[in-house]
């Protein structure tokens, strides 16, 4: 048997046990945004499959679905605070996973916004700076300030990857209507620094993609229409992680695996 003492997050600072058998298969996951939608499937499906997910989220004390999953997980979730936009934050989050986990085998940037108010998005003739940098900041910078961060960590796995959460509203040659300026530039932009990326850490076998989730219900504006919930593409897009290989590297694919286009 092994233990985790985790001092930088567990209040209760309890020895959890672990069999050894465990601790070998599970994969240790990074998630951003974890409170909700996307990333908090992602969290629940994760731990169901007996991995070890580090569920980050900007308000931790007022994440309680991810509260009530900890007491069914105990030693397999932590639920650290994480705003991924700002540097010091990014650090303290490093420095303590890195002080009880040897590598980390998946970073899911999921965290993402769809304007600046999180309300709606400006048209053409009220579009402003707040919205356009704040979406920028969070939704194509911070990804990749986060695989740069934790890119120590990754490089320790045997198959390390970084799954950017992108949309195919950021296709410039699907796009067919205006509006939803900052959203749409910056998945394209973010589609961008996933190819970057992903030529960078190639001699590291490291494998980086951008993936589309698929239209979602996730409660932020404009998904009340939508015509999936999170449990049914999280499941797709888990398959399509398990299947990346050094091949697929670069690429832009949607939750049922298929390549879509820039």
């Amino acid at each position: 048997m092994f233990f985790l003492y985790l001092t930088a997050f567990d209040r209760s600072k309890k020895y959890i046990f672990i069999d050894e058998l465990e601790i070998l298969t599970m994969k240790r996951i990074l998630i951003t945004g974890s409170n909700s939608g996307i990333g908090l499937e992602f969290t629940k499906k994760y731990l169901e499959r007996g991995d070890y997910v580090i569920a980050s989220c900007r308000k931790p004390e007022s994440a309680y679905e991810l509260r009530d999953i900890r007491e069914n997980h105990a030693g397999r979730i932590i639920v650290p605070q994480l705003d991924v936009s700002d540097e010091d934050s990014r650090d303290k989050l490093f420095k303590n996973i890195s002080s009880f986990l040897d590598k980390l085998d998946i970073l899911i940037n999921n965290a993402g916004v769809i304007s600046g108010n999180l309300e709606y998005s400006p048209p053409l003739g009220e579009l402003h700076d707040e919205d356009m940098t704040k979406v920028f900041l969070i939704n194509s910078i911070s990804p990749i300030y986060m695989a740069e961060r934790f890119l120590p960590l990754l490089k320790r796995s045997k198959n390390p990857k970084i799954i950017n959460i992108s949309s195919i509203s950021g296709s410039i040659s699907k796009r067919t209507r205006g509006g939803g300026y900052s959203y749409s530039a910056s998945k394209a932009a973010l589609n961008m620094f996933t190819k970057n990326l992903s030529n960078d850490l190639r001699e590291d076998r490291v494998i980086v993609v951008a993936l589309h989730p698929g239209w979602v219900k996730t409660g932020f504006p404009y998904t009340e229409n939508a015509p999936h919930m999170p449990e049914e593409t999280v499941g797709g897009m888990m398959d399509v992680i398990d299947s990346l290989e050094m091949k697929d590297s670069g690429k832009f694919i949607d939750w049922l695996g298929t390549e879509q286009p820039w």
